[in-house]
């Protein structure tokens, strides 16, 4: 049975999808529960436990995003040859654990950034408006919430650009539309949202080929097809090498060989074309795999 790459497309697709709206939703969640103690107008020395508490349960609940990923390596083990082994087990929990946890230090780090907006925004007078609306844009960045019936509309027409998997200049012009209409002084460059969801891109592909791996190894594999679609962000050992049989010493050589802007260190089958890439090697196992 050949492998099916629009299988597998489809898979990373929807497990991009539920991960990331599963950061947005969560992290909607937390913004709203350290809104509410900033409006409360309780001291700081009273504000700081119940923020940090909030944020430790958060850490653990945003461990409930990442279980999707599991999809990918159920979809090898369903196009493979070999059936699900006490090693794959391993190597799934192991990946997964691995996901969570990035994502939970991720969120407890982000913890002394939204304390230091509460702080400064106290000590310089900020009313409780102003301060609200700088934790908000700290925490959920420009899908935070906001009364002004413009940007709900144009955030409504993000999520949905989101969920359909728009093109990445489409989602850019979205967000700098309601980043205008904010007031200036709200960052969302570095909210907590966009570093998850950041970091879960990049899990769902780092998670993906460190399982092909292990299951390679298992397989024996001898040689892999470069697969994955082209988009106007592909890089360029991406648009090179895509639909390429190689073998690991070929893989290696290439690699090894070439320069590219976001090409990361590590092993060509865990970081690919580099951060967030979402191409994959399919192992080779028939003369149907090398074709395509």
């Amino acid at each position: 049975m050949a492998f099916s790459t629009k299988q597998h497309d489809r898979i990373l697709q929807r497990t991009l999808l539920d991960v990331q709206n599963g950061v947005y939703d969560s992290a909607k969640a937390l913004e709203n529960a350290i809104a509410d103690l900033v409006s409360s107008g309780l001291p700081i020395e009273m504000v700081r436990p119940q923020v940090v508490s909030a944020f430790n349960s958060y850490a653990q609940s945003i461990r409930t995003v990442a279980e999707p990923l599991t999809n990918l390596s159920a979809d090898y083990i369903a196009q493979s040859s070999l059936g699900p082994t006490q090693a794959d087990i391993t190597a799934q929990n192991t990946l997964l654990t691995l996901s969570q946890d990035n994502l939970s230090s991720m969120v407890t780090g982000h913890t002394e950034d939204v304390m230091q907006t509460i702080v400064l925004g106290t000590v310089a007078g900020l009313t409780l408006a102003s301060l609200n609306g700088q934790v908000r844009g700290r925490i959920s960045g420009v899908l935070m919430d906001s009364s002004d019936p413009t940007i709900r509309r144009i955030q409504r027409d993000l999520k949905r650009a989101m969920r359909e998997g728009a093109s990445a200049r489409q989602i850019t012009r979205y967000r700098a539309a309601i980043r205008d209409r904010l007031p200036k002084d709200i960052a969302t460059a570095n909210s907590l949202a966009v570093k998850l969801s950041s970091e879960a891109d990049n899990s769902i592909g780092s998670y993906d080929g460190a399982f092909l791996k292990a299951r390679s190894d298992e397989l024996g594999t001898t040689q892999w097809r470069y697969a994955g679609g082209i988009i106007e962000t592909s890089r360029p050992f991406c648009m090179a090498h895509v639909g390429d049989v190689m073998t690991k010493e070929q893989m290696e050589r290439i690699w090894l060989g070439e320069s590219w802007a976001g090409k990361e260190p590590g092993d060509p089958f865990v970081v690919r074309g580099g951060y967030n890439c979402l191409h994959y090697w399919v192992p080779i196992e028939s003369e149907e795999d090398s074709k395509g």
